[in-house]
Order: C-alpha cells, then sequence, then structure tokens
C-alpha cells in the first residue's frame, strides 16, 4: 500500500478504526505523515476523522496510544495466564518430538520417534559428532516431526539439550520481545519454573547430565570462551554461481597459531560441493579493500558512472517506451470511450463496444501500474545513491577497515573472479536474483594477487549496482 501511495496510485486509504490501522504510536504517526506528504488521505470511519483536518495529530496521538495500551492489557492478561499455569506446573509445549501431547497436557512417548531421541544420546555419548548422529538417524529410517529424512543441526542440538526428555520440564525459557511482537527470545529477566517427573522419560537422567557436560566440554574446544559465539562475518555473504548457494565459515586450526578463516558451499547432505572452491577470509577482506579504494580515487564521477549504467538498464529493459506506448494506448482508448458514448448507434452494440473498451483500459492500467512499481523498486537510485557518496567521503582508508557495509553481497563466478554488490536500488535484498544480476555492466573493476601459504591466486574483481 505504501509503494503505490509512492506512485501516486492512491489518493484516499478508508479504515474501519485507527486500532485497525496502528497499535504503535511512533510507527502510525511516522506512516500517517509520510501518506499526508504524499498526498493520501486517510478516513477513519468509527472516529470520523480524516488526516486532511488541521487538529487531527492530536486527537490520532490520542488514539493510536488508546489503541497500543489496549492491546497491551490484551497481551498482559494472556501472558498473566501462562504465568499463573506455569507457577503451578501446568504445560505450555504443544508438541515435542518423540511425544504426543494430548488436549490435557499428557505426555505419551511416540515409539515411532522415541528411538531416534534415544539413538541420538547414545551416538553422543560414544562421541560421534553431530553430522555423524544425523547420517546414522536417517540411515536408521527415522523421519523428523514434519516427515523429512533429515534432521537439521540446530534441531538436534535442542534435542540433546531437551530436559523434557528426561521427563522435567523448564517453563518460561524464552519470552516474546514485546506486545504485538511474535518472535520470541532467550528468557533473560522474568523467573522461570522447573518442574521435575512430570511425565515418563525417554532418556535416563544419567544419560543427560552426561551429554550435557560432554557438550559443554566439546564447546571449550571448539572456543576459548565457549559462552560467546564467534562472529562468522561473511557467512551467507559470498554467493557462488556454480552452486546457486551461498558460502558458509569453516575454521581450520581453530585456537591455534595456524587458525585459518575460509568459506566453503555445502550440498543439503553437508558434503562440500568440490566444484565451487574455498575462498578465503583475507582474500574477501583485501577485495572489499580494493573496491572501496578504486570508489573514493574515482569520486569525482562514479556518481555520473551509476546514473549512465542506471539509463543503460532502463533502456535494456525498454520500461520507459513501453509506458509511453500505454500511455498512448490509454490517450486512445478514452477517445474512442467518449466517441462511442456520443454516438447514435444501437444502445446494446453501444454497451457491448463500451465494456469492451473499460476491459481494455483496465488492463493497460493494470500494465502500466506494474511497470511504474517495476520502475520505482529496481531502477530508481535517487534515494541511495547520495547516501552512497556520502559514505565514501566519509571513509579514511587509513583507519576504517570495515568496509563490508558499502556491499551487501559479493557473487563468486570462481575463486579467482570475484563481483562486489552495491545496493541501490529500493527492492528488498531478499527479491534480488544474484544469477540473473551477475550479468550487470561493472562500475568499476581491477585484480589483485592473492598468497596463502602455497596458494598464489590473481583475483579478478568488478563491481556492479543492484
Amino acid at each position: 500500500m505504501i509503494e503505490l501511495a509512492r506512485l501516486k496510485q492512491i489518493d484516499i486509504i478508508l479504515t474501519k478504526s485507527v486500532s485497525r490501522f496502528t497499535r504503535n504510536t511512533v510507527d502510525g504517526l511516522k506512516t500517517m505523515q509520510e501518506l499526508r506528504e504524499l498526498g493520501v488521505e486517510i478516513i477513519f470511519e468509527k472516529e470520523n476523522l480524516s488526516t486532511n483536518d488541521s487538529a487531527v495529530d492530536f486527537f490520532l496521538t490520542v488514539y493510536t496510544s488508546v489503541a497500543e495500551e489496549e492491546a497491551r492489557i490484551n497481551s498482559s492478561n494472556v501472558l498473566w495466564t501462562y504465568k499463573k499455569k506455569m507457577s503451578e506446573g501446568g504445560n505450555t509445549t504443544s508438541r515435542l518430538y518423540g511425544y504426543i501431547i494430548d488436549k490435557e497436557g499428557n505426555y505419551i512417548i511416540n515409539e515411532k520417534q522415541a528411538g531416534a531421541v534415544r539413538l541420538a544420546y547414545k551416538l553422543y555419548k560414544e562421541n560421534k559428532t553431530l553430522n555423524q548422529i544425523i547420517d546414522a538417524i536417517e540411515e536408521a529410517g527415522y523421519k523428523t516431526y514434519h516427515g523429512k529424512d533429515r534432521f537439521t543441526v540446530g534441531a538436534l542440538n535442542r534435542l540433546l539439550r531437551n530436559e523434557k526428555y528426561i521427563g522435567d520440564m523448564l517453563l518460561q525459557k524464552t519470552t516474546n520481545k514485546g506486545v504485538g511482537v511474535k518472535a520470541s527470545i532467550k528468557n533473560r529477566t522474568k523467573p522461570s519454573y522447573y518442574v521435575t517427573n512430570n511425565h515418563e522419560a525417554i532418556i535416563d537422567r544419567d544419560t543427560f547430565e552426561t551429554v550435557q557436560i560432554m557438550i559443554k566440554e566439546r564447546a571449550k574446544v571448539y572456543s576459548k570462551d565457549y559462552n560467546t559465539r564467534k562472529p562468522t562475518l561473511y557467512s551467507n555473504y559470498v554467493y557462488s554461481l556454480i552452486a546457486n548457494k551461498f558460502y558458509r565459515t569453516k575454521v581450520n586450526h581453530r585456537n591455534t597459531s595456524y587458525e585459518v578463516k575460509l568459506l566453503e558451499v555445502l550440498d543439503e547432505n553437508k558434503k562440500r560441493i568440490l566444484d565451487a572452491k574455498n575462498i578465503y577470509y583475507s582474500q574477501i577482506d583485501i577485495l572489499l579493500k580494493e573496491g572501496t579504494k578504486a570508489l573514493i580515487n574515482n569520486l569525482e564521477n562514479i556518481k555520473n558512472i551509476i546514473n549512465n549504467d542506471l539509463k543503460n538498464k532502463l533502456s535494456n529493459e525498454k520500461i520507459i517506451d513501453k509506458l509511453d506506448t500505454i500511455k498512448t494506448n490509454i490517450i486512445k482508448i478514452k477517445s474512442e470511450i467518449k466517441l462511442t458514448k456520443n454516438s447514435d448507434i444501437d444502445p446494446e452494440l453501444k454497451k457491448t463496444i463500451l465494456t469492451k473498451h473499460i476491459i481494455n483500459l483496465s488492463e493497460l492500467k493494470e500494465e502500466q501500474l506494474k511497470l511504474k512499481h517495476q520502475r520505482l523498486m529496481a531502477y530508481d537510485y535517487s534515494n541511495n545513491l547520495p547516501l552512497l557518496i556520502k559514505r565514501l567521503k566519509s571513509i579514511d582508508l587509513e583507519a576504517d577497515n570495515n568496509y563490508k557495509e558499502l556491499f551487501s553481497y559479493v557473487i563468486a563466478k570462481s575463486r579467482e573472479e570475484l563481483i562486489l554488490c552495491i545496493h541501490l536500488s529500493n527492492r528488498n535484498l531478499s527479491d534480488i536474483d544474484l544469477t540473473k544480476e551477475s550479468t550487470n555492466e561493472s562500475v568499476s573493476h581491477g585484480s589483485f594477487p592473492f598468497k596463502q601459504s602455497r596458494l598464489l591466486l590473481d583475483t579478478v574483481w568488478s563491481i556492479i549496482v543492484i
């Protein structure tokens, strides 16, 4: 709706009440102000208000605050119900692998799944890796909760840490981020409740405790501070055209003087895709600095280069030509509609012709709207290009070392041919097809030698706008 308003395709928005439009005062007023600046009127039927009224801001602040408070009260009531239930040891879990949970909250062991749970704990005690355990569960014929053949590492990790498999329950492990937000986070502020021997166990207590100790010991091996997760700076940042997947981080010789961070691509079975050769973190570090340096050194011309690139894209896609053709056809049909209305032909025939014209006009306007939307989202850099120039002017190559924020992605044609992507369009990154974008004309390019142990690469790079 906001996108259509920016395209000048909406004049009036009718809504039942303020509470239907927003329950957050700040966000609601911000959106209303933007729509008002775009010339879009919002009418609230229940409150009999219009954003065109001069005194509307005061009333909207009051009404949105009331709506927000109503949501908060409703949330508090639900939370109170859950808190009371948990303080009395009541179950709040609706489903759990290995169990069937009935309407009364009773846990009944599901033997079709419980075998996978027992196997996982047994193999972990035998010091098997998570991937080895997943392979063994799959080979044994066990399915996931949703019927898939293979467990994920994350799901197995949660299974190996869940106290419910020994018949206990830790209640309120997580909590919502806030009112109106469905996402949950680890509970660090509210009371938790631990219930022992609530239901029949699948795993004996000694096995569970042994596995928890082993989990902590393994964590110490892979991290000096195992409570702090090491950042994986370039995971899901470098996209492989060979595998059509993102690279993930791998660390060789972890916590030694020989530690090396690199990137690898894995297939659905967690096996390395050999055609997509490993890329080193240090190679990406150099790439980002080289790309940034090239942009800064050509700062006087970069705006013109990017704008010319945009004109070429528009020309290649023929969007402007298509819009002009549609505009001409719309004018023509409107003229024909006017002539038909003023004609003396048979009324039934007139009705048939007008209906056909109106359908054609509607189809043209729909196509016109789609093209305008495409142009706005994919081929309008007016908001983001000035921000890029401003950021480039503020960078000190001698002091700054975080160049990643300039480039949204790196596309790897191969280990030796890398593309830096600057995101200037209005599209969401998740909506962008990197394979298709990789054919874009470059706005800058270069190369650098890269050496890692005995490996010597001549890395060719380019910069594209997406």
